[in-house]
């Protein structure tokens, strides 16, 4: 029987399992975490992207740190709202099913891995405990956190396995309970077959 993908194993011979409660909520916060990003570069991109500036001196590669400086922030704006687009696009494909939440991974776990080399802008000295700790660290936590998350088959969306859960409970709190006759109403009509026998 084909389970709705709460925390049935999947074929014997396929190394992922199926979404449960705790690879969902993983992915939802992840997801979260992206969609909410995505407002924050909106606003910040029209409002305040001088913000930007600071990723120019934090970058491992000095290439990196030139084109930021002469390409990005020229035409910051365009930028932000881009990488708005992007961030809004990775939370809805990480949401989605089978392939499409994987892709939406991929493309987190990439862009955590160019933020590591980009950095968060905290002013360090480069290569040095507290460059990484500041400006690098968190990147790459965020992106192995996610690796997991490619051993899990989702055969649902978040919303369909939401709406799958609920049915299911809902199911099970509408079923009848199946209750076996109380022995007293045995009694009772073997007394009453008694009677109208005349016994």
């Amino acid at each position: 029987m084909e389970s709705i993908g709460l925390t049935k194993l999947d074929k014997p011979h396929s190394i992922r399992i199926a979404a449960g409660k705790w690879s969902n909520a993983a992915r939802l916060f992840f997801a979260l975490w992206y969609l909410l990003g995505s407002f924050s570069h909106v606003w910040y991109g029209l409002t305040n992207n001088r913000i930007y500036e600071a990723l120019d001196r934090t970058s491992i590669f000095e290439i990196s740190r030139v084109l930021w400086s002469s390409a990005v922030m020229p035409h910051i704006t365009f930028f932000a709202l881009l990488l708005a687009v992007f961030e809004m696009t990775v939370g809805i494909l990480i949401l989605s099913k089978g392939k499409l939440a994987w892709t939406g991974l991929a493309m987190s776990v990439l862009f955590n891995l160019f933020l590591v080399q980009l950095g968060l802008g905290f002013p360090e000295t480069p290569w040095s405990g507290r460059d990484f700790v500041l400006n690098r660290l968190s990147c790459l936590l965020f992106a192995l956190l996610q690796l997991p998350l490619f051993w899990v088959r989702f055969d649902l969306s978040f919303p369909g396995f939401v709406r799958a859960r609920t049915a299911r409970d809902r199911a099970q709190t509408d079923a009848p309970s199946l209750k076996p006759k109380s022995s007293t109403a045995g009694i009772r009509e073997d007394d009453d077959t008694v009677a109208k026998r005349g016994y």
